[in-house]
């Protein structure tokens, strides 16, 4: 009895580390299939139970540390990894996992260097790399994070996140063409991706390319109906191209996807203005004020609309509060000027210029304007000084030359009244302004004289 005892106190410690090893294995599986199947916290009681057993199972704290990650315990994620790094140096995997964690805590400096440590170690590793890039872009370290997209591209000739992330930061770059150089290859690698069309529209539109910049939106759209951003770039582009009616088409999408996006009302206004539409933009520009209330260009724009559908008083009532927001909004009182003229409110139209050409003292127009507005008020000299002015900053200025003879003729000096009359005719035959030159032959043969106009230069 007592020699069989001895026999097994012999063999019983091999056989002790054979279970051990065997449980740990099975925990180690178990806690896999748990990971896998997403029962994060069983696997880590899991992989608790296995660094129990083995408290230097470097595979343990690696998978561990994942899984924490999964669970978004980031500081546990990385206890774990600086664990198995401590055990094992000299692996990249662990550098590479625990400066992502690092980078997620926004801790970049830990993080630059644990991705270095980890590509130091193994020169190609490509994951490394855009994790790098990544924080080199979120730090603004532009060129940094290209040279390491660059890297990932050349040992990742399929990576299409890299070329797409690369494309990204040449557009921010302003190196457009690089851009779409990058987002053609995120393309052809994978078609069906929004997003890539959409950012090589954006690099289109930014070249002025705008029919390129439609055609990408249109695909993006196609291929994400829910894409707002696209819909709102592709209106943005029809504008450029003058196509205000596919703009407002557009736009429209975007307000049944965001209707409470406030700037989709003021271009929503804008492009109603352009098609003639003055009571949809005057509608929509009233809806832009009512988000945005202090925003003085809605009440500029919605004046604009109120005097091209004759609403006069409510547009120099828009057009009054624009300069209590922003008094230096100086186009703003050459329009206001302009509609105090369409009211026959000559002296307040004359303020109004004297105000505008503070700012823009060589204005042709403003000079015109205003002498229209002296010849009204039968200031005729006055209005012939305005119009002289016009003519001497814009000796091609066919409308003051036209207004001047008027005048003259008024003050019956036919000699002046022919000369100028015959500048006018000349300039308006070189200019294509047939209609004007009609006018002009109507006065000598002695016909009618329609009353003077202004020339306003408002816009929507």
């Amino acid at each position: 009895m007592q020699q069989q005892s001895k026999l097994k106190s012999q063999h019983y410690p091999q056989v002790l580390n054979q279970f051990d090893q065997n449980l740990v294995d099975t925990y180690y599986q178990r806690g896999k299939i748990n990971l896998k199947l997403k029962n994060y916290q069983a696997a880590i009681r899991d992989f608790d139970a296995v660094l129990q057993l083995d408290p230097q199972n470097v595979k343990a704290y690696l998978i561990r540390g994942y899984t924490y990650g999964k669970t978004n315990d980031l500081e546990r994620k990385i206890a774990d990894y600086s664990e198995a790094i401590f055990l094992e140096p000299r692996l990249p995997e662990a550098y590479r996992a625990r400066g992502f964690a690092l980078g997620k805590l926004q801790k970049y400096d830990l993080a630059i260097a644990d991705f270095d440590r980890a590509i130091e170690l193994n020169p190609n590793y490509a994951q490394a790399y855009f994790n790098l890039a990544s924080v080199h872009h979120l730090l603004g370290k532009y060129h940094l994070a290209l040279a390491d997209f660059t890297q990932v591209i050349r040992l990742q000739p399929q990576n299409s996140q890299a070329y797409y992330y690369r494309g990204s930061i040449y557009q921010r770059l302003e190196d457009f063409a690089s851009a779409i150089d990058n987002f053609n290859e995120v393309i052809r690698l994978n078609p069906n991706r929004a997003a890539a069309y959409q950012q090589r529209g954006a690099a289109y539109f930014l070249l002025q390319d705008y029919h390129n910049a439609v055609i990408d939106y249109s695909q993006a759209i196609l291929l994400n109906p829910q894409d707002w951003r696209a819909l709102y770039y592709q209106g943005h582009a029809y504008r450029r191209l003058g196509s205000y009616s596919n703009a407002l088409a557009s736009y429209r999408e975007v307000l049944k996807l965001k209707p409470r996006l406030a700037s989709i009302y003021q271009d929503l206004g804008y492009v109603c203005g352009q098609l003639k539409d003055f009571q949809g933009a005057i509608a929509n520009y009233t809806q832009a004020i009512a988000y945005v209330p202090q925003k003085y260009s809605h009440y500029y724009h919605r004046g604009n609309a109120y005097h091209f559908s004759g609403q006069y008083s409510k547009a120099i009532a828009d057009y009054t509060t624009c300069i209590e927001l922003k008094p230096d909004c100086n186009q703003v009182y050459f329009n206001r000027g302009v509609t105090h003229c369409a009211l026959g409110e000559y002296r307040q139209a004359i303020d109004d210029y004297n105000l505008a050409l503070t700012a823009q003292a060589k204005s042709s127009i403003i000079y015109t304007n205003r002498g229209v507005a002296y010849q009204n008020l039968q200031q005729y000299r006055q209005a012939i000084a305005n119009y002289s002015q016009a003519i001497f900053f814009n000796p091609n200025f066919a409308d003051a030359y036209y207004n001047r003879a008027l005048v003259y003729r008024l003050l019956d000096e036919p000699q002046k009244f022919l000369a100028d009359l015959d500048l006018a005719q000349d300039l308006f035959q070189k200019q294509g302004q047939i209609a004007w030159v009609r006018k002009v032959i109507a006065i000598r043969q002695n016909l009618p004289l329609e009353k003077t106009s202004s020339f306003p230069e408002t816009t929507i």
